[in-house]
């Protein structure tokens, strides 16, 4: 059985979850909130994921890319640069079988944000029934 609930919010308040999580005796901090603002980040600025080896001026002209920077050359950063991998890592972390993690991605892109309590097995329920009573969409438990 699954300890992550997860749910879609359209608007990113999770305020009502929070008084109802407290008010039923449930720790917040196993709560995270993924809003749409993660999805858009760029991984390369937010990562430090920048080639240092790139030529960005200077004018000194002593430096070989791939030779006196110590940056790998095979394999390096063309495939990560454009991908957000902390966003994937996140996802990752809620224990969403790949086959649905393009949908929570979708929601994300659409503006909408992705919640999820990591409970225990005597609290699976009440988390669940929290998140369908706050409105949360797609409600379900990895």
């Amino acid at each position: 059985m699954g300890l992550v609930v997860t749910g879609i919010s359209q608007n990113g308040d999770i305020s009502g979850i929070e008084s109802a999580l407290k008010a039923a005796g449930l720790p917040l901090d196993p709560i995270q909130l993924i809003g749409p603002d993660d999805s858009t980040q760029g991984a390369a600025s937010s990562m430090g994921m920048i080639d240092p080896g790139l030529m960005t001026g200077g004018g000194q002209g002593t430096g070989v890319p791939g030779v006196t920077s110590g940056v790998p050359t095979a394999g390096g950063y063309g495939t990560r640069y454009f991908r957000n991998e902390a966003l994937s890592d996140r996802l990752g972390d809620l224990e969403i079988p790949d086959d649905e993690v393009e949908n929570y991605v979708d929601a994300l892109q659409a503006g909408r944000s992705v919640v999820a309590y990591f409970a225990k097995p005597d609290t699976i329920g009440q988390v669940t029934e929290i998140f369908r009573t706050a409105g949360l969409a797609k409600v379900k438990t990895f």
